[in-house]
């Protein structure tokens, strides 16, 4: 499109209370600001979908209370809390949205590529797949969302952050 036929086309689409977000073409992805070249566009969609893990998914709508075990091959989600002396073994990730401190499994039966996540990350014991860890003692840091996972064959503990994701291996 020439920038002629770009400004129309913003036109009529304002007039028929519309906002243009942008657009794709074989050659490159147009959004009003700024251009990207298709081959980038391509690159950046292959890498958000090598992000995605699909797969069977519990959702547990209520806090994991001690006593609870919870065992599910697939991905385990919990809307709640998982309290000491509650556990969740899983064959995938498992992704609390609340505190763990309970006991989490994760990758169960040998998933190396497995995370557990909490917004208060403090279990009383972490494993991932054969990697066994525990919380630090001391109860400090870990405040906000983080996400544990193997990397370079020990588990280590990111913290999200606004720019991005800090490391710290436990």
């Amino acid at each position: 499109f020439s920038e002629d036929e770009q400004a129309s086309l913003a036109t009529i689409l304002r007039q028929n209370q519309l906002e243009l977000a942008g657009w794709l073409t074989t050659e490159e992805v147009y959004v009003p600001g700024k251009t990207q070249s298709y081959a980038s566009q391509e690159r950046e969609a292959r890498l958000w979908e090598e992000g995605m893990v699909e797969g069977r998914c519990l959702f547990i709508e209520r806090t994991l209370r001690s006593g609870k075990s919870v065992q599910f091959e697939g991905h385990v989600v919990v809307m709640g809390d998982v309290n000491p002396g509650a556990e969740i073994i899983a064959t995938g990730n498992i992704v609390v949205l609340g505190s763990l401190r309970g006991v989490a499994h994760a990758g169960a039966t040998g998933d190396r590529k497995a995370s557990v996540s909490a917004y208060h990350l403090a279990p009383t014991q972490l494993r991932i797949a054969d990697l066994v860890t525990r919380a630090p003692d001391d109860g400090a840091d870990g405040r906000g969302p983080e996400i544990a996972k193997i990397k370079d064959d020990q588990l280590t503990v990111e913290a999200a952050g606004m720019n991005g994701w800090r490391s710290k291996a436990r």
